[in-house]
């Protein structure tokens, strides 16, 4: 119906567009009229107007009824869509309602579940297997943090006992280091007095005291000169400075003569010094490298371990040489007695570094265990053993002895045709290990070079024997060590071009030698051989070079005290010539000294010297007593020395060992703190159980009312479901009557449209009756009248007259004409051809819309 009403306004749209796009007019053109002769035709014409004006009249009341039903249809479909519009506002609250209704009913049936769900967990036996478990758990672990509390307990008391025994022992440390630097001070004091005492420096001070004395008393002699002769004395002060500018220059030519010599001496004595001086790597320790790293790796060895222990390689792999060692030729087969232990202080120092490193005392290089050594070494020569043709230790060879072995194949120069191809070590050495290469050993480099990198491989690439050769070198209770080599003949290559290639096998022999006890708890240990008993006057000093150099230093001395008393000389002729300068000036000037403060200076001067004289005279006896003074005092520093080693060693166990109950503490605590952790979480499942079976409980007995809430939620939406089936048959029923007042609205406009076609086509016959009456009036008046004026014309001249009035069709004065009543959709007057052209759009509208509604 609202479709209805919508194309029915349309239609009425168009109607109105055609009625404003007509003509206006206030006049009507009338039809041709020809008067006819003899009728009388405005009786007929007064009949035709007036059934006209009644159809007119008819048609306007028609008009005026059917607007009227239209006003009425308009307010009644109004108020129809207005009632729609109501019923739409009250299904959507219905609606509404409905929705919330329903999510209460969701919410309360998802509660009953939860509450259901709550209640069965609550209630299974998987739960209540799990507190069971749970509490014998947290049990258990009660009784392990019982445990684990006493253990902590146990490791503290022994931390404090440790920390006790540290600080007793740092304690020691401190008083012995007091006592150490007291001798030490002791020593250099007495030094000082030997040194002040010593006859080269009191004669040093005569010479200045004999020079202050000439000197004033050469003051002395000008000043008392001075009241003379004032030319004399710049004569006589000018002739002293030249004397002494030679004197001067003489010494000074002599000072540089003798220290040329002295320079030239020392460079030979250092020269000949540094003929066996060693530039020695300093070995670095890799972070992580520690002898409980390598006793945990002995034992499970890892691949973590391994990689920090090798790195220990590429830390140390740049050889450092002598030129003396790279210009040195040997023979490694047949080394000298002198060579051999050049090689073992070379090796035991490197090896020595390491101990100190870990806080180990040094190990000892001795004349005998060094010819023990060399004797084992010789051993496995003679039977050809190596470790490269599979050979182990032999243990007959060793008897209760230790060692570590390393070898490498070594080029032989001499059987071979291919030219030597000297490591690398004498010019830049890096450690390989055992490898391909064809590699010579010429000169003592070269031999140091492969100790060397035998020496890194043993310490640092000892995965292979589980640490067995680094743990040996580090061992504390060793107190003896000394290498020697053994070579037999090792592999044959072919070499394309030269034929064979011949190598040695070159093997290394550490041997720790002597014989050691010691006790650990209740055991005795025992280590090396009974029979190997050293005497410490045999002990090498690693410091000690073995060339002679008491000549060259004889020679420095010589040359040293030529140069003392060269510049000695030097030093007084100097001081000479400037004094002598100084009475130049003063001589010249004018200028006459004090001779008293002169006199009292010189006395003074003279004093100075006789107390010089007198120690001189007494030098010899005061030295002797300060060297033995010094004796004492060094002998007192050694003990001192010795003492505060032995106190170092107790204090280092003594921190080694506080370490150790540090870590044992730091490991009960940590197993302690990771039980504290377990009972928490334990306790923490538990409480989270016990949680779970008062959630189900409380579910329980909330369950019955939940589930009313639900019942009361499911009427609640039956009720509002009520509301809005009967909002939305209300709202079908208010559409159903706001279509049936659109359909009335709609008869009634196009009724109201018929009306107004009939009403503008009776107009239109109104105003055509109205203008045929005038018209048909007037020609009879006006026939009438030329009748009576011209009586006497003829006929054929009343036809001419006729027209010469001017009487025609389009000259004919019309009636005025008739005016259509207003209606609600009309605004003015149409002319008669618009309207009915209005009428019939209106109807031809209408006709089309129905067509298409149909």
């Amino acid at each position: 119906m609202k479709n209805l009403v919508t194309k029915a306004a349309i239609a009425t749209t168009i109607v109105s567009a055609v009625g404003v796009s007509a003509v206006i007019d206030s006049t009507a053109q009338a039809d041709s009229v020809v008067p006819t002769q003899g009728k009388t035709p405005v009786k007929t014409d007064q009949a035709n107007l007036d059934n006209a004006k009644q159809n007119l009249a008819a048609a306007n009341n028609e008009v005026k009824e059917s607007q009227g039903k239209v006003d009425v249809a308009n307010q009644a479909n109004q108020a129809a869509q207005s009632d729609v519009t109501a019923k739409n506002q009250a299904v959507s609250a219905a609606q509404a309602g409905l929705d919330q209704a329903k999510n209460k009913q969701t919410l309360a049936e998802n509660q009953v579940k939860d509450a259901q769900a709550a209640v069965a967990a609550a209630n299974s036996e998987t739960t209540k297997k799990v507190i069971i478990d749970k509490n014998n758990q947290l049990n258990e672990l009660k009784q392990q943090q019982t445990q684990t509390a006493n253990n902590l307990s146990e490791a503290k008391t022994n931390q404090a006992k440790q920390k006790a025994q540290n600080n007793k022992s740092q304690s020691g440390l401190a008083q012995a280091q007091n006592a150490y630097n007291n001798a030490e001070k002791q020593v250099n004091d007495i030094q000082a007095k030997l040194d002040a005492n010593n006859v080269d420096s009191l004669t040093k001070d005569k010479i200045k005291a004999e020079e202050k004395v000439n000197e004033i008393q050469e003051e002395l002699d000008n000043a008392n000169q001075a009241s003379g002769n004032k030319a004399k004395a710049v004569e006589a002060a000018t002739k002293k400075v030249n004397d002494a500018t030679a004197t001067a220059n003489q010494a000074k030519s002599n000072l540089d003569k003798s220290q040329a010599e002295l320079a030239k001496a020392q460079a030979a004595l250092e020269a000949l010094e540094n003929t066996k001086t060693e530039v020695l790597n300093k070995i670095q320790i890799p972070k992580g490298y520690t002898i409980e790293a390598l006793k945990a790796a002995s034992e499970n060895p890892t691949a973590a371990f391994e990689a920090i222990s090798k790195s220990g390689i590429g830390l140390n792999e740049k050889f450092n040489y002598s030129q003396a060692d790279a210009n040195e030729k040997v023979d490694y087969q047949h080394l000298t007695n002198e060579q051999l232990i050049e090689l073992n202080k070379y090796a035991v120092s490197l090896i020595n570094q390491v101990r100190e490193y870990f806080g180990l005392k040094d190990l000892i290089l001795n004349t005998e265990g060094l010819k023990i050594t060399k004797s084992i070494a010789d051993g496995y020569q003679t039977k050809k053993e190596s470790i490269l043709n599979g050979s182990g230790h032999d243990s007959a060879l060793l008897d209760g002895r230790s060692e570590n072995i390393a070898a490498s194949y070594i080029y032989d120069t001499t059987r071979t045709n291919i030219p030597a191809m000297q490591v690398k070590p004498a010019k830049d050495v890096s450690y390989s290990g055992i490898n391909s290469t064809y590699s010579s050993i010429l000169t003592m480099a070269d031999l140091k070079a492969d100790v060397y990198s035998s020496i890194l491989g043993l310490f640092f690439d000892d995965a292979e024997s589980r640490y067995g050769h680094a743990l040996n070198f580090l061992n504390a209770h060793h107190e003896y060590v000394a290498v020697a080599p053994s070579v037999i003949d090792g592999r044959v290559d072919s070499y394309p071009g030269f034929g064979n290639v011949y190598n040695n096998d070159l093997d290394w022999h550490f041997v720790f030698p002597g014989y050691t006890e010691w006790k650990e708890g209740v055991f005795t240990h025992y280590m090396g051989n009974k029979n190997d008993k050293f005497d410490s006057a045999q002990n090498i000093d690693l410091s000690k070079t073995n060339v002679d150099t008491t000549a060259a230093k004889v020679e420095v001395a010589k040359k040293q005290t030529a140069y003392n008393t060269a510049k000695a000389e030097n030093d007084k002729a100097v001081a000479n010539l400037t004094a002598a300068k100084a009475k130049l000036a003063k001589a010249n000037d004018g200028i006459i000294p004090d001779v008293a403060t002169l006199q009292a200076n010189l006395a003074k001067a003279k004093q100075k010297l006789v107390n010089i004289n007198d120690k001189i005279a007494n030098a010899a006896q005061n030295t002797a007593a300060f060297k033995q003074e010094l004796q004492v005092a060094n002998t007192t520093k050694a003990g001192a020395l010795k003492d505060l080693q032995a106190k170092q060693a107790a204090a280092d166990k003594a921190k080694q060992e506080l370490a150790a109950a540090q870590a044992k503490v730091t490991a009960a605590q940590k197993a302690v703190d990771a039980l504290d952790s377990q009972i928490a979480a334990t306790q923490q499942e538990l409480a989270e159980l016990n949680a779970l079976v008062n959630k189900g409980a409380k579910a329980q007995a909330d369950l019955d009312t939940l589930q009313a809430k639900v019942v009361a939620a499911q009427a609640d939406v039956a009720a509002t479901q009520k509301n809005l089936d009967q909002a939305k048959a209300a709202l079908d029923s208010a559409k159903e009557k706001a279509a049936q007042t659109a359909q009335a609205l709609e008869v009634a406009q196009v009724a109201l449209v018929q009306a107004q076609a009939k009403q503008q086509a009776a107009l239109t016959s109104y105003n055509k009756a109205v203008n045929s009456q005038k018209i048909a009036r007037e020609v009879e008046e006006n026939l009438q009248k030329q009748a009576e004026e011209n009586s006497k014309t003829q006929e054929s001249k009343t036809g001419n007259e006729f027209k010469k009035q001017g009487i025609s069709v389009n000259e004919a004065t019309a009636f005025p004409a008739a005016t259509l009543p207003q209606t609600g959709s009309e605004k003015g007057i149409q002319s008669v051809w618009g309207l009915v052209v209005l009428a019939l759009a209106s109807v031809l509208g209408l006709l089309g819309y129905r067509k298409q509604t149909n």
